[in-house]
């Protein structure tokens, strides 16, 4: 079977003739093999594949290919070469006279993969891509498809005459493609999709793409056929002029005539298919290839609503069962026992070489110009040379039309394999991401250190539209004023499953300036009804407040790898705090649910643990429910720096007219500090006294930051101070409870480095020790308060002193941190302008 295989794929005009025996199938039951007919054969080598293709899903994803790589890699496994290799089942599963049917199915789905990809695709993110995005896309097409010509050239040398200029251009003009939703996949997987380098690899990859297609329409005629191609290309071109000033308009008029939120019906979706088949017909039938006509018609079809239903019904059939297919068609092509060959595969070296060089120096050349660093040209570089379908699409026509022979095809799709499989492992070693995580852990920013007259960052966390009301209502608790505005950063989080690709879409507000991100493919329907109401929310926040301003980001993200998402974009936009809601929500009758939801959970656990900032966890009861008159707030001071953190934002809050706080400091008896109620941190007695000292030295410094805040508050009558002594852990649920039903909202501390005598022991008993003993304490089900809770915790760097330093070493400098945002010297000047708010907003 193989060595038929090869013979067959090096001809240069193979023919073969067999009759094809469709559906008349008896079965097993009268001796017969099912498998001689065309149907039987057919579904079997889908369930193949599709089996294949998930596999191979699932051994990359650790890896953190993309999609292609599992795609392009079903066509070589299912190589009948490799197949046959046990007895004989390429030709059972593959009989030569089962590709017809096959290939027809295969390239069905090509052409509607084809209109989705125009479908998805907006030419006003390629108005805004910006002059460098454009010189790149440029340059990564004139240099590449030179080299490309010239190494077909080198390959070809005088064994193969009749191959001409057209199968050069083929040629080069596979070499130049870089896949969107490649480079997509692979940023997210890098954690770079909203960072600079991303945002500008996604524009150059745009603005290649539709260059890429206008290129591909004047050539494919020429590689068809030299003497007809400039007909054809005139009729290709008032195709789609057609397609622009008229089949548009009717689909317009066509879609006004239904109610919008309505679905589509069932003859509108046969119209649509129809008018994709018979575009393609159309350009195949001009002269072109079908694939064309299906772009064209996919590009002027509206956006909104409509091209999103379109594609959620269609996306799963093709790009889950049909694309997989063209990929195995593509794998038959290929004679990969010739990559054993040790000629073949210095070919492949020397092209991935030189062709890799290809982009990297063409966007080294646009950085230099642009003054950029050197290691961000290389790595954008890197990232642009993952390809896609489209450059397989472009190496079919080139082999169908004999511009160029079977040990080439092969050359090139090996090459292709390599250039896409090493961008991310490369991109780990020369621009090291994770490094790049790990350093921002050390930059530490808290509320307790941040300058009273400074503006407050908070990144705020959303998984759904049930997290907005009571994150908004904590936003406006936490005194927006023009001497410390709010810059707000509100993340919609959504699980990216696979369907779509990974994506960051960047939305300007009206009154705050932000940076607009290449449009990519639109969300699923849901999920975009959900951004939507998101952002206006977050919008009328920000109309409501003058010193608020408010940057909305959706990222689509696999929950797995969620918490670096949330981190790095932290750093990027040096917040001070991260808010991220509890993974149980409220029920109708006002108790929690029971599990909730188990991968927010571990999401939330990975920030507390990676962040760079101060964490918060907000258990929602109701906050957002609210109204303006009062907001009641308790806030419960044990020990340690995380309730340092939890009275600084309760004590910003208390300049809010609205905010009533009381504040509550829980006190250990001189019987309850004792060396016992500590045994439990380690049993080394040097682990015992490193504790004991660095309680002690919090203590002094908790007793240092209490002090400034009485002095700062006398005579604040929105602001209430007591005492409570206690004895041990239980006396301590005890006043606790006895508070219940009190206070709109609970402020504590999580208290994970270090162990107050006062929550000895109630570790143990945690349900959620992300929260920390006291907030586990006020959010379990045996503490019947309906009141919302706050569990902070400090960044790393402001945690804890060094042992043995002495407390209250702070300077007058840093306790400027403590002070109150509203409270000011005596004779300072309260005028601040709006400007001065702006100045302080978001940079991009």
């Amino acid at each position: 079977m193989a060595s038929m295989a090869e013979e067959i794929g090096n001809q240069a005009d193979p023919t073969m003739c067999y009759v094809i025996n469709i559906v008349d199938s008896q079965g097993i039951w009268r001796a017969e093999n099912p498998l001689v007919k065309s149907l039987p054969v057919f579904i079997l080598q889908v369930a193949i594949t599709l089996l294949t293709f998930r596999l191979l899903l699932l051994i990359l994803k650790p890896l953190r290919q993309p999609r292609f790589m599992a795609e392009i890699l079903v066509g070589l496994s299912l190589y009948p070469g490799i197949m046959s290799i046990g007895h004989g089942v390429a030709t059972k599963v593959f009989p030569y006279e089962s590709l017809a049917v096959l290939e027809t199915a295969a390239n069905l789905g090509l052409v509607f993969h084809v209109f989705l990809i125009g479908l998805e695709m907006d030419l006003n993110s390629v108005n805004m891509a910006g002059r460098r995005a454009f010189s790149i896309a440029i340059a990564g097409i004139i240099f590449p498809l030179g080299l490309g010509i010239a190494s077909f050239f080198w390959l070809k040398g005088d064994q193969n005459p009749s191959l001409n200029v057209g199968g050069a251009v083929l040629w080069g003009l596979s070499v130049t493609v870089t896949g969107v939703h490649t480079v997509t996949r692979v940023l997210a997987s890098l954690k770079l999709l909203h960072s600079d380098l991303g945002k500008l690899a996604i524009s150059s990859a745009i603005v290649n793409e539709v260059f890429l297609w206008a290129i591909l329409a004047v050539t494919i005629p020429i590689a068809n056929e030299f003497r007809t191609s400039c007909w054809a290309v005139l009729v290709t071109t008032g195709f789609v002029l057609f397609s622009i000033f008229a089949v548009r308009p009717g689909i317009r008029w066509v879609l006004k005539k239904y109610p919008e939120g309505e679905r589509l019906t069932e003859g509108q979706i046969f119209l649509i298919l129809a008018g994709v088949v018979m575009s393609a017909v159309a350009t195949d039938a001009c002269g072109s290839y079908s694939i064309i006509g299906a772009f064209v018609f996919g590009l002027v079809f509206p956006t909104g609503d409509r091209a999103t239903e379109i594609m959620e019904k269609l996306e799963d059939m093709v790009t889950g069962i049909l694309v997989p297919l063209y990929f195995v068609t593509c794998g038959i092509r290929i004679n990969v026992e010739s990559l054993m060959d040790s000629d073949t595969v210095v070919k492949v070296v020397v092209v991935v070489a030189i062709l890799c060089l290809a982009k990297i120096v063409s966007t080294l050349l646009v950085h230099v110009l642009y003054n950029m660093s050197i290691q961000d040209g290389f790595s954008l570089g890197l990232v642009l040379n993952s390809k896609d379908i489209m450059a397989l699409v472009i190496l079919n026509i080139g082999r169908d039309t004999l511009r160029f022979n079977g040990e080439m095809y092969t050359v090139m799709v090996a090459a292709m394999v390599v250039m896409t499989g090493i961008v991310v492992p490369v991109m780990n070693l020369v621009y090291q991401p994770r490094a790049r995580f790990l350093r921002h852990r050390n930059r530490n920013r808290s509320l307790e250190k941040s300058q009273a007259d400074g503006d407050l960052r908070i990144l705020t966390c959303l998984h759904q539209i049930r997290n907005v009301p009571g994150i908004i209502s904590l936003l406006e608790a936490s005194n927006p004023n023009p001497r410390s505005p709010v810059n707000v950063c509100a993340l919609h989080l959504v699980e990216l499953t696979g369907r779509a690709s990974a994506m960051l879409m960047i939305h300007n507000s009206q009154t705050s300036t932000t940076a607009q991100a290449p449009q990519v493919p639109p969300h699923p329907k849901s999920i975009q009804a959900q951004s939507d109401q998101i952002i206006t929310a977050f919008g009328e926040l920000q109309r409501r407040h003058h010193a608020v301003s408010v940057q909305s980001l959706t990222i689509m993200s696999p929950y797995a790898t969620m918490d670096e998402d949330i981190c790095n974009i932290a750093e990027d936009k040096h917040v001070s705090l991260a808010l991220l809601p509890f993974h149980r929500l409220q029920t109708a009758d006002g108790q929690m649910e029971e599990e909730g939801n188990s991968a927010v959970r571990r999401v939330n656990q990975n920030v507390l643990a990676n962040a760079s900032c101060s964490v918060a966890v907000f258990v929602d009861r109701g906050f957002g429910s609210l109204g303006y008159p009062h907001r009641r707030i308790c806030m419960f001071f044990f020990c340690g720096p995380d309730y340092r953190e939890a009275l600084s934002y309760s004590w910003r809050m208390a300049g809010h007219p609205t905010v009533m706080l009381t504040v509550i400091r829980f006190i250990p008896s001189k019987k309850a500090a004792d060396l016992q109620t500590l045994e439990d941190v380690t049993e080394d007695f040097d682990g015992i006294l490193t504790a004991i000292t660095e309680y002690e030295n919090q203590k002094s410094l908790d007793d240092e930051f209490m002090e400034k805040f009485r002095i700062k508050t006398s005579g604040d009558e929105n602001i209430l101070y007591s005492e409570i002594v206690l004895n041990n852990g239980e006396e301590t649920v005890t006043a606790i409870r006895g508070m219940e039903h009190n206070y709109d909202l609970y402020m504590v501390g999580r208290g994970q480095k270090l162990l107050s005598p006062l929550t000895a022991g109630l570790n143990e008993w945690s349900e959620c020790p992300e929260l920390g003993a006291i907030g586990d304490i006020l959010v379990t089900s045996e503490f019947s308060s309906t009141s919302s809770v706050l569990v902070i915790q400090q960044s790393g760097g402001a945690t804890m002193a060094e042992p043995g330093s002495p407390a209250g070493s702070e300077d007058d400098e840093d306790m400027n941190g403590f002070e109150h945002p509203n409270w000011r010297p005596e004779g300072e000047n309260d005028a601040f302008t709006r400007n001065t708010s702006r100045e302080n907003g978001w940079s991009v």
